[in-house]
């Protein structure tokens, strides 16, 4: 009771998105000129690892460490996007971005 930093979700999805949120982000500077470029800040990329979906068809299962992820936000109201993001044990990096 109280607490809101708690997360209950088992599904795959919710786990690699929390898994991302709780690490250092590191976005390059070609991907950040690309998100300013499409008029995207950090509250676009937090609403993407809050309510975005991964695409587990396209996760690389032969590596054991810094596995990819395709994450995609399809919104109506705003633009719709996906990045690749890099998860190792400590760090998430933008690897790629495009718009959807």
């Amino acid at each position: 009771g109280g607490r809101d930093d708690i997360q209950c979700s088992y599904f795959p999805n919710d786990r690699v998105l929390y898994d991302i949120r709780g690490k250092e982000m590191v976005i390059p500077e070609n991907i950040q000129l690309k998100l300013t470029e499409a008029r995207l800040d950090t509250s676009d990329i937090q609403d993407m690892l809050r309510g975005g979906k991964v695409d587990f068809d396209e996760v690389d299962r032969e590596t054991d460490s810094c596995k990819q992820y395709w994450v995609h936000l399809k919104r109506d109201e705003a633009p719709s996007f996906s990045i690749q993001w890099q998860n190792c044990d400590s760090v998430a990096t933008a690897v790629k971005y495009k718009a959807l």
